[in-house]
C-alpha cells in the first residue's frame, strides 16, 4: 500500500512539502516565536534559573514586559527571571539558591518593601536578586 501511496504522481512532492513545512515551523519557533510568548525569559520551565532547583510551590513565573528586555534576553546580553508569590517574601528563593553555592557578596539595600542583593559563586557577582511588593495587597515579585 505505501509504494502504491508513493507511486501516485504528486505524492512525494507533497510528503517533501509537509516535512519542509515542519522543519520551517520549528526553525521560526526556535528563532522568533518564543521570544513573542509571555515567558520568553524562562529558559526550563518549572526550575529557577534554568534548571538551578525546583520552582518553589506557590511561585509563579513572570518576565518583564519590556522590548528592551526581550530584545537583550534574546541576544543573550542578559539573563532575567521574576517569579510572583503571594505575600510578601523577600528571602523565598536565598535559602535554594546558598543551597546551590550562591553566596552573599553584597547587600545592596533592605526595608520594608524592598530587598536587593548582589549573589555569586565567585567574585564578581553574577545574579543579582531583588524583591519588591507589586502593589497589589502584600504580594510580591522576586527578580
Amino acid at each position: 500500500m505505501t509504494a502504491r501511496f508513493l507511486a501516485r504522481p504528486g505524492t512525494v512532492g507533497l510528503l517533501a512539502a509537509l516535512i519542509l513545512t515542519a522543519a520551517l515551523a520549528w526553525i521560526w519557533w526556535a528563532q522568533v516565536g518564543r521570544w513573542q510568548g509571555p515567558l520568553y525569559c524562562i529558559a526550563q520551565r518549572g526550575t529557577v534559573w534554568n534548571g538551578l532547583f525546583p520552582l518553589p510551590e506557590g511561585a509563579s513565573p513572570r518576565c518583564p514586559r519590556s522590548a528592551t528586555y526581550r530584545r537583550e534576553v534574546r541576544d543573550g546580553l542578559t539573563r532575567v527571571e521574576q517569579y510572583r508569590l503571594e505575600g510578601w517574601q523577600p528571602l523565598a528563593l536565598m535559602g535554594p539558591l546558598r543551597d546551590a553555592g550562591y553566596g552573599l557578596l553584597e547587600d545592596e539595600t533592605g526595608g520594608p518593601d524592598h530587598y536587593s542583593v548582589f549573589l555569586g559563586r565567585t567574585n564578581p557577582a553574577e545574579l543579582y536578586y531583588t524583591a519588591v511588593p507589586d502593589g497589589t495587597g502584600g504580594s510580591g515579585n522576586l527578580t
